[in-house]
């Protein structure tokens, strides 16, 4: 039996595969497997404690590959970079979605709110499944939202670590002589539930979720080198999310010191200039891409605006709830209210432009379609660490109540899945003050 006859047996392949991690194409028969017997360690690219990939030759009734050892194996991996990949990606097309962010925006704590939420409200209030494709990938995010969510201590502060440059979210490769720093991606399955009133056209609308999140000194200008290609997956994303962090801002800081007692709004020694991620991000995608420097992108931008709880001042609301945009029928089916949702990107594009116009410039320089939408991923402000000495932040788990975190990906998906999240009849227009 060849691999292509093995590999197909009850599945429908697709006929490309791309790498999640170094966005390599390759026909499902070009896969390797992961050895599995114990001798057979040793690979030239991902080093000598891993376990070997082969082009299988045999296979036993099951269909797994049989290394030369003779043990069935399970695992698959990318024939040009070796790293393991979930054999979901050779059925359902992926869906890349990069997120952005200066350095202390918070994006370890916004995934792991986000994900969690999404996990509940998509099957909730979509009937969509959202699932690990890989659990052994996504176990630092399974982490985190244990340690927010299922925290046997409740009551007792805990801290997400910074995401670090080389850290555990990204991989090592050896390619001849040189050794390439691959992100790791979190991987995830999106899938129309029976009850989904499109779950005829599951096989058109099921998508393997591909989301990478970047330590933020990657997206200084000099952070990427040849050999830390760490966000070539900006000109690879069909959906990009920038988090913007308000209290890193002076101006923001100012007109909220009065009104906030967030101790991230107290003034302090630094602040990044977030708008340079975004013009780096541009930069990079517009030179990988070949486009001219004007061809803005047809791809959507959500800019995140985080930590709503501490600038909600600054606005007409007090907490924000999915059912202010969530519309459910009779048989508690949702819809997005669309128009409900231009109107806050409005009103939240009108405040940047107040305190930080710098941003606003810089999205919409970037890319036509630009939403802007505000979350809080703890749903209040965090507490001084005595043990810290006063240096680092903390979260009672007991008191995490996220606000629309899952609101930014409710839109990628409902753009660059048409048919998989319905909306509210007559409220998708072009969303005016933007160009």
């Amino acid at each position: 039996m060849s691999q292509s006859s093995a590999m197909a047996v009850g599945s429908a392949l697709r006929s490309e595969v791309m790498c999640p991690h170094c966005w390599h194409r390759f026909a499902p028969h070009q896969i390797l497997w992961v050895s599995v017997h114990p001798e057979l360690r040793g690979d030239p690219r991902v080093g000598e404690d891993a376990q070997q990939r082969f082009l299988p030759s045999r296979f036993d009734v099951q269909c797994r590959a049989l290394d030369v050892r003779g043990e069935p194996c399970t695992e698959l991996a990318c024939p040009n970079c070796h790293l393991t990949l979930p054999r979901s990606l050779l059925e359902l097309k992926p869906l890349l979605v990069s997120i952005l962010g200066a350095p202390g925006s918070g994006k370890s704590y916004y995934l792991a709110t986000s994900v969690w939420r999404l996990r509940q409200t998509l099957s909730e209030y979509f009937r969509i499944q959202f699932a690990d494709a890989d659990p052994t990938a996504n176990q630092v995010l399974i982490d985190y939202e244990e340690k927010l969510f299922l925290n046997p201590t409740p009551d007792q502060p805990v801290m997400l670590p910074k995401t670090e440059k080389d850290g555990q979210l990204y991989e090592s490769v050896r390619f001849d002589d040189r050794v390439v720093w691959f992100p790791k991606p979190f991987l995830f399955t999106i899938r129309p539930q029976p009850e989904h009133p499109n779950a005829a056209y599951l096989k058109h609308l099921a998508r393997v979720l591909c989301l990478y999140d970047n330590a933020g000194e990657h997206f200084l200008p000099g952070g990427e080198t040849p050999n830390s290609p760490g966000t070539a997956h900006l000109s690879q994303s069909e959906g990009l999310l920038f988090l913007f962090d308000p209290t890193q801002h002076p101006r923001f800081r100012e007109a909220c010191q009065e009104k906030s007692q967030d101790p991230q709004m107290q003034e302090h020694g630094w602040a990044h200039r977030q708008d340079h991620v975004l013009s780096e991000a541009a930069k990079r995608i517009r030179a990988r891409s070949n486009l001219p420097e004007s061809q803005k992108l047809d791809k959507p931008l959500v800019v995140v605006v985080t930590k709503f709880d501490a600038w909600s001042s600054l606005t007409e609301w007090n907490r924000l709830e999915l059912d202010q945009l969530i519309h459910r029928s009779s048989l508690g089916l949702g819809a997005i209210h669309l128009k409900k949702l231009d109107e806050v990107s409005h009103a939240v594009r009108s405040l940047l432009n107040e305190y930080a116009r710098e941003v606003v410039v810089a999205a919409e320089a970037l890319s036509k379609d630009v939403l802007y939408v505000p979350v809080s991923a703890l749903g209040g402000a965090p507490e001084v660490l005595e043990q810290s000495g006063g240096q680092a932040l903390g979260v009672r788990p007991k008191n995490i109540r996220p606000m629309w975190v899952e609101v930014p990906f409710f839109y990628l998906l409902y753009r660059c899945i048409p048919g998989l999240l319905p909306r509210v009849k007559g409220t998708d227009k072009k969303r005016s003050g933007r160009s």
